[in-house]
């Protein structure tokens, strides 16, 4: 087996946080959080992570703003990125993708869903 994948996932919502933690964590992955794309950044400075898992919908800073933002960093260009949405039109979708979202999962999260991207985007 190889080494263990580490996960950074950014959202707001710390029910949403939480339950993506404690789930991926559960399945052997090495997993942080923040509270938005500032403490994310902040934390990107002294780490690198095999996947980023961000919310849209973000006060501040969209997800999408920050797809880009992370794809601007030399470290980042190719770590995949799942965007998760509530709002998944196929605008927003095709926009995430254009900016450097790998994959997107609709809110309310699908946990064997997520579990088979993650699985996809750390292999």
């Amino acid at each position: 087996m190889g080494p263990v994948a580490q996960i950074l996932i950014v959202d707001d919502d710390p029910a949403q946080r939480m339950l993506l933690h404690t789930f991926l964590k559960r399945r052997g992955y090495l997993v942080e959080t923040a509270s938005g794309p500032p403490e994310a950044m902040h934390i990107l400075e002294g780490k690198t992570f095999d996947l980023i898992i961000t919310d849209l919908m973000m006060p501040y800073v969209d997800g999408i703003t920050f797809v880009e933002q992370l794809r601007a960093d030399p470290r980042y260009k190719s770590v995949p990125i799942i965007l998760v949405t509530a709002y998944a039109t196929d605008e927003i979708v095709d926009k995430g993708m254009r900016k450097g979202v790998s994959l997107t999962l609709t809110k309310p999260v699908d946990l064997d869903k997520l579990q088979a991207l993650v699985g996809f985007a750390t292999h």
